[in-house]
């Protein structure tokens, strides 16, 4: 007895155990599989269905419409089970189809694509080779001008860096030009 209550937890996960293990097999004993009675009518009802929403579906996505499978009225004239292989056959050659229509016309984009990408690059590669033409006229031209110009650079560089020193040498000045060299120079952790 002391046992049994010096091991009360194990005693109760126990007893738990058999008596879930007793609900169920109570459970299966009791339930009966639900016998499902076919009607042809919903099965022609839900078929009829399906393929509306399949029809939506693919007239929401820009795909081509797939053609509703056709039924024979008559199930006298071939056995139901040869009627949907031959269904399958069929849905399955007409899949085989469109997948191949669909790659034709990727292929087709891809080509086009590939083109004008092409063109695009001869006429980048044709606008260059003018615009060099162009300069390289203008400079056969105009000799004295490019030497004149790069005199005149010369000149401007030394006014430039005159007019800079005067700035540096009042005081306001060379506190705002400190501060810009901080803002926009090489950052305090590189140096």
């Amino acid at each position: 007895m002391d046992w049994i209550l010096n091991h009360l937890f194990i005693v109760v996960f126990v007893a738990i155990g058999v008596a879930n293990m007793l609900a169920k097999a109570k459970r299966a004993g009791t339930q009966q599989p639900a016998r499902r009675t076919i009607d042809p009518g919903t099965t022609e009802r839900t078929r009829r269905v399906q393929e509306e929403i399949r029809r939506k579906i693919a007239e929401r996505t820009g795909r081509l419409p797939m053609t509703p499978p056709t039924v024979s009225p008559s199930p006298s004239a071939e056995p139901p089970a040869r009627n949907i292989f031959q269904e399958l056959a069929r849905q399955m050659a007409e899949a085989k189809r469109i997948a191949e229509l669909q790659q034709r016309g990727q292929a087709a984009a891809e080509a086009q694509a590939q083109q004008r990408m092409e063109d695009e690059q001869k006429s980048r590669q044709l606008a260059e080779a003018q615009h060099l033409a162009e300069a390289q006229r203008t400079l056969q031209g105009q000799p004295e001008t490019v030497a004149t110009a790069v005199a005149d650079r010369g000149t401007t560089t030394t006014s430039a860096r005159d007019r800079l020193l005067a700035d540096l040498r009042e005081p306001d000045s060379l506190r705002r030009a400190f501060v810009l060299r901080e803002i926009l120079g090489e950052p305090v952790g590189l140096r």
